[in-house]
């Protein structure tokens, strides 16, 4: 048989098995990161079980991530980056908001044979039995697609450490994305990664995409292997094909060197094209041009979720929160504060107590909120939700302490002892609540710099502002009570009088032999 013939039998018999093979969906979030996801049929049909990855980067890249959730808080992640000598290392961690996800040796992952460092490329093939569940969070796989957020630091140089503990700094990319499941689920291989039919976007179950994903080619091959939460594996490139030369009716001077890595989707499964490799000085001229390369630039199964402004159920939530928060402390708590002090405008009482209950029930709704977002994501025990809960516990007190302040003040025309609790506990409940929430958008971190300098600057001018006012109203406030009134008596009996009755009209007129004179007969 001529090599021709046993090339198409071989090809024929290549694209059978590739159709039973695990279906590996494929995304390129940029140009150097990639990542693979297979979900076994078992595990689409259960909706819990193991699933593979693959995370793919430039070696020369510090750390590159990838994490299950909506966003860094509360997520599953898994780090990987170079420990050495060929090896790489894959560190689970979790979520806690805007600061360095920690190690989770709860994480039961095992990598892979294929992972490794070949090719300026550091490739990490992982099979995690945990992904359904985590400390934070959970996660479904019979859906149709799932909430992804990817992460890497492409400055520093790789870090060469086996520590799955180490420190890494902060990203200089990141996003949340919506991952398809369409040519994700199949199969039941013990490494897809390496077997599996690859796919970029969506389609019919079972085809492959014609291309090869960008920066996710060339992950070498070992007999590595790892166990639970595993450290680190040794990997070395692949070898050549070797070279055969054919002996009938073929080309006798062609060297065919490789396999067919282009397959159609055509029901027939015949190759589409010619092999791609034709000996090791061709796949060498290949590989020094990699403009040369069929690279897949669809990306149809990753939707990211900034680009499109969706946003996830947990980041409107985290708005929401922000929103009502920032309303009732930069708004409604110092105006109604500062009007109670300036303002004397008749009713300025009621103003200040309309403006201070409605800020507090603005506060009940962004608390509730607040909480259920804490507890979700295992985060109670953070600053902010701490300082969050007390103010929230001592502002439940200040409308009755109002009322008591109010009522003694009229009686006593000077402040009490509730009268300054009032006002002091007012003072610092607003305070913390500013400050709070700058710790709140350093504890939620997606939201980015620009939103947190726009909250500071606004809360610090009305902070100001409303420290001002205070002020003022103090000084004031000691003037006159060191210049009381002065009461001028009149002649004139008091029911022959339209003047409204007030300090510097004495409608009481003198008693002819005093106020203390025995009444006439």
């Amino acid at each position: 048989m001529g090599i021709g013939k046993r090339y198409r039998v071989a090809a024929s018999l290549l694209a059978l098995a590739s159709h039973a093979s695990a279906q590996v969906a494929s995304v390129c979030p940029s140009t150097d990161v990639c990542f693979k996801l297979n979900i076994p049929e078992s595990t689409t049909s259960s909706g819990n079980g193991d699933i593979f990855f693959q995370l793919s980067a430039p070696s020369t890249y510090e750390w590159v991530a990838l994490g299950q959730g909506e966003s860094m808080s509360g997520s599953n992640i898994f780090v990987m980056y170079t420990a050495g000598n060929g090896n790489v290392t894959v560190s689970p961690r979790l979520g806690r908001g805007h600061q360095m996800p920690e190690f989770n040796s709860n994480a039961q992952i095992t990598l892979l044979e294929g992972s490794g460092v070949s090719n300026g490329k550091m490739v990490a093939n992982v099979r995690c039995a945990s992904c359904n569940s985590w400390s934070g969070g959970s996660a479904s796989f019979s859906g149709n697609n799932g909430n992804w957020i990817y992460a890497y630091s492409s400055s520093g140089g790789p870090k060469d450490t086996t520590s799955q503990s180490a420190d890494i700094p902060q990203h200089n990319q990141e996003d949340s994305f919506l991952w398809s499941y369409a040519n994700a689920k199949g199969g039941n291989s013990v490494n897809p990664l390496l077997s599996g039919s690859t796919s970029s976007g969506t389609g019919n179950g079972g085809s492959a995409s014609s291309c090869i994903p960008r920066a996710a080619a060339n992950t070498g091959s070992s007999g590595a292997s790892g166990s639970a939460a595993s450290a680190s594996v040794s990997s070395s490139a692949g070898s050549p094909a070797a070279t055969s030369r054919g002996d009938d009716d073929d080309d006798k001077t062609t060297k065919w060197g490789g396999r067919p890595t282009q397959w159609g989707s055509r029901d027939n499964s015949w190759p589409t094209a010619a092999p791609t490799s034709q000996g090791q000085g061709y796949r060498e001229k290949r590989d020094d041009n990699p403009q040369n390369l069929p690279y897949c630039e669809d990306n149809s199964g990753f939707t990211s979720l900034s680009s499109t402004g969706g946003g996830s159920q947990t980041t409107k939530m985290v708005t929401a929160h922000a929103a009502l928060a920032a309303l009732a402390f930069v708004m409604f708590f110092p105006v109604g504060s500062i009007a109670i002090r300036l303002a004397s405008f008749t009713g300025v009482v009621w103003f200040h107590a309309a403006f201070q209950v409605l800020g507090y029930l603005i506060f009940i709704a962004a608390f509730g909120i607040g909480v259920y977002l804490a507890s979700t994501m295992r985060m109670l025990q953070e600053t902010h939700p701490i300082i969050g809960i007390v103010v929230f516990v001592v502002l439940f007190f200040q409308p009755i302490l109002g009322l008591v302040h109010h009522s003694l003040f009229k009686k006593y025309q000077t402040r009490t002892i509730w009268s300054h609790g009032h006002i002091w506990i007012g003072r610092s409940a607003i305070t913390l609540g500013i400050i709070n929430g700058g710790l709140g958008f350093k504890l939620a971190g997606d939201v980015g710099s620009s939103g947190m300098i726009a909250y500071s600057v606004c809360a610090g001018v009305i902070w100001l502002i409303w420290v001002a006012a205070s002020i003022f109203g103090e000084t004031r406030r000691k003037k006159a009570a060191q210049s009381p009134p002065v009461y001028k008596e009149r002649d004139t009996p008091r029911g022959n009088s339209d003047e409204p009755l007030g300090p510097e009209t004495s409608h009481v007129p003198h008693p002819e032999n005093g106020h203390y004179a025995p009444p006439k007969n």
